[in-house]
């Protein structure tokens, strides 16, 4: 990102000033949403041209990323005499600033947690540069401070990091020659499993876009839809828990292929193609070998990638000659897959994956599980945020399966970020004036 410095014009004024993080993908979505709000903007990764613009008498100061933390110190000496200035710092997701910095970052009025739209980022500035840096005890009437959600989920990710942690660990375990930790993943699996009962936010955040493929989240989120599809096909606890097992094993046969397969960017020959082909094989080996209770986790595995037309590999197999498990997982893989094509997308793109799986329904896949897929995932899963035609901005609070596009909503803010009290409850089926425009990661929903 250097040369954006050595470029960067510096303005005898600048109304918006942003400290760019120095990572490309990520400036380039900051660079193109301020470009929205108005044509006085400086940019730089520079942190001595960024202190320069600040003192020109900046209205806002935006601090971007990983360059936040070190220089936040040096550049909120410069805010005290701009008392209209406000600091807007955009975190990874998942963070605070009082996590990230200490509870004293008085400088730090308003966060945005990624990932985000570039019109969200937008819309927040233009807010922020018309109402200026609100004070804490505001005057009767003036516009509250206002701040981005932190993710509610925040207690979800250190166990779903550790779960994908875990993955890539027994992967590494098994390319150095050791054994898969099958009784390690059962117990994982059992307080995924745990979580997945008490709330949809595992789900969430399985539906997140990632920056790149890593076998450890891909394996995760597999675990969790295939148990989210147990649940909705109402089998046991026990057969749910066996699902979320597979699933977070279902691919540790790629640890046996050669890493130039595992590696390579490009298109695949036929010959690697082929073998790829060969990973439920070695996965349903490896765990064959592992405990002889564990036989169905090895059958579920080497049947992951049948289909019921017969289409699927290695052996062809049909119809109910599939094992149940393995029909669950192959329709979680496929689901995970189609819902995380791109990076910095809209953060839900479960009707795009849902319309190209239930094409499949009742031909490769279980019309049964691509059901339960459908009640469980929906369109705009449970618990996450809306826009509404309207501008409101609201909660999905139940679904309506005959109509996955218009679920019932909680109305939690006006168009104007206002919060509503009591909130309005819609079935978006029974209002077909009102219908959902777009949905809503969580750091966009306001607090105020």
């Amino acid at each position: 990102m250097r040369e954006m410095s050595t470029e960067a014009t510096m303005p005898e004024t600048a109304s918006v000033v942003a400290l760019l993080s120095g990572r490309r993908d990520v400036d380039e979505v900051t660079i193109a949403a301020l470009r929205l709000v108005e044509p006085h903007v400086f940019c730089s990764d520079d942190v001595g041209q960024v202190l320069a613009a600040v003192r020109s008498g900046t209205n806002l100061v935006i601090c971007d990323g990983d360059n936040a933390g070190f220089d936040l110190a040096k550049i909120s000496q410069y805010l005290d005499g701009h008392p209209r200035t406000t600091l807007l710092v955009l975190l990874g997701e998942g963070e605070s600033p009082e996590s990230r910095y200490g509870p004293d970052t008085t400088p730090i009025d308003h966060f945005l947690c990624r990932p985000y739209r570039e019109e969200t980022l937008a819309a927040l500035c233009r807010l922020l540069l018309e109402h200026g840096r609100a004070p804490v005890q505001h005057a009767a009437g003036a516009p509250p401070p206002l701040r981005i959600r932190q993710p509610a989920r925040f207690s979800t990710r250190p166990l779903y990091g550790e779960a994908a942690r875990f993955v890539g660990s027994v992967f590494e375990s098994v390319q150095m020659g050791g054994g898969p930790d099958v009784d390690g993943a059962r117990v994982l699996a059992e307080r995924l499993q745990t979580s997945l009962m008490q709330s949809n936010q595992l789900l969430l955040r399985a539906l997140e876009p990632y920056d790149r493929f890593e076998l450890g989240t891909h394996c995760v989120n597999v675990a969790v839809v295939a148990g989210k599809i147990a649940i909705g096909m109402e089998l046991s606890l026990g057969d749910t828990h066996r699902a979320i097992h597979a699933g977070l094993l279902h691919d540790i046969g790629m640890a046996r292929l050669p890493l130039p397969i595992l590696e390579k960017e490009g298109p695949l020959t036929d010959e690697e193609r082929e073998e790829i082909r060969r990973h439920p094989g070695y996965g349903a080996d490896l765990l064959a070998g592992s405990a002889a209770e564990t036989e169905w986790l090895s059958v579920a595995v080497r049947q992951e990638h049948e289909r019921m037309d017969g289409s699927g590999y290695p052996s062809g197999a049909r119809g109910s000659e599939i094992d149940l498990l393995a029909r669950i997982l192959g329709v979680a893989d496929v689901f995970e897959a189609f819902s995380h094509a791109r990076f910095y997308r809209s953060p839900f793109t479960a009707f795009e994956a849902l319309e190209k799986v239930v094409a499949m329904r009742g031909e490769q896949f279980d019309a049964a599980i691509v059901d339960a897929l459908a009640s469980e995932v929906s369109v705009f899963p449970l618990d996450s945020y809306v826009q509404l035609s309207t501008g409101d901005i609201a909660r999905v609070i139940g679904t309506n399966p005959e109509n996955l596009m218009r679920p019932i909503v909680e109305v939690l803010w006006n168009g104007s970020w206002e919060p509503l009290s009591p909130p309005d409850r819609l079935d978006l089926a029974a209002t077909t004036e009102i219908s959902i425009s777009q949905p809503l990661h969580e750091t966009e929903v306001p607090i105020t």
